[in-house]
């Protein structure tokens, strides 16, 4: 292992930052294109009016993805078969934010596995050579799938801060797509130097911003990957009273309570009637 590159591991952790390193997402979909560098595959993102990420505080947009093969990250003293690093500019000013992934060879199967398996099938099926590009044409693509909801490793190196996900929490990925990824580009030895490593126990949240800057989680923070984000439909409103009172159910509910208010006064009013030729007009019971 280089001297220069930092080892994710947790025995190499200095502290913990859950606020410090505080990281939030709501990642919109995109129509994507790839390119095969020779060393990476680089993918495009379609950019929005709102910021993807808020981190630490600050807000950025996503720039730009990448994959390679092995990862550029080392975790537990050794590379893992490849790794999908997703860059963000900072909206105002600030460092880069580095966003990375590592995958592993595995027969399990999640929405992300399935989402980077695509995007090299399609690679190196109509770009499979240097300088190419393709159109990935994937229903559905958003890093919203991708990046896991778990507990991240943080660190600084210089002008960009990295948070890379560990080794537990890679994207599984089947042994013929990480030998297909292998045969389409070549490794490069990348340089991710760091000083001190630090640990997020909470993992991120995936929010939507409201106004200027304000997020709403739609997840617990450390929630599982399976978890499913609450959403909100106008349309489904349950409390909705225009609709309460067409339904048929709520309309036969209310004739009911009318006949038993009717049933009830009428039954009132004959009881008082008998009550008063009873009581007030001896009379008139004596004629009956």
């Amino acid at each position: 292992m280089s001297d220069q590159n930092i080892n994710i591991a947790t025995s190499n952790v200095t502290e913990n930052c859950d606020y410090k390193c505080s990281y939030s997402f709501k990642y919109n979909e995109s129509n994507s294109t790839a390119k095969n560098n020779g060393f990476t595959i680089s993918i495009t993102y379609d950019s929005t009016s709102t910021a993807n990420v808020v981190f630490n505080e600050q807000k950025y947009t996503v720039s730009s993805i990448t994959i390679t093969s092995p990862s550029i990250h080392y975790f537990n003293g050794t590379t893992m078969p490849g790794e999908i690093i997703i860059t963000h500019n900072p909206v105002t000013t600030g460092n880069i934010l580095e966003v990375c992934i590592p995958f592993t060879s595995s027969t399990e199967s999640s929405p992300a596995s399935e989402l980077i398996t695509q995007v090299i099938t399609k690679v190196a099926t109509n770009a499979p050579s240097q300088g190419e590009s393709t159109n990935l044409n994937i229903p559905n693509f958003t890093l919203q799938s991708i990046v896991p909801r778990k507990p991240y490793f943080y660190y600084n190196g210089g002008n960009q801060d990295w948070i890379v996900f560990g080794a537990l929490n890679a994207i599984p990925l089947s042994s013929s797509t990480i030998s297909t990824l292998q045969q389409i580009i070549k490794k490069f030895p990348f340089s991710t130097p760091g000083t001190s490593l630090f640990y997020n126990s909470k993992g991120p949240t995936s929010g939507v911003q409201i106004g200027d800057g304000i997020y709403i989680s739609c997840q617990p923070t450390g929630s599982t990957e399976e978890e499913t984000a609450v959403t909100y439909s106008k349309q489904s409103t349950s409390f909705d009273l225009s609709n309460i009172m067409q339904s048929p159910i709520f309309q036969t509910i209310i004739m009911i309570i009318f006949a038993c208010l009717l049933f009830i006064l009428i039954f009132f009013g004959i009881s008082m009637f008998y009550n008063y030729i009873s009581s007030d007009n001896p009379k008139l019971l004596k004629l009956t």
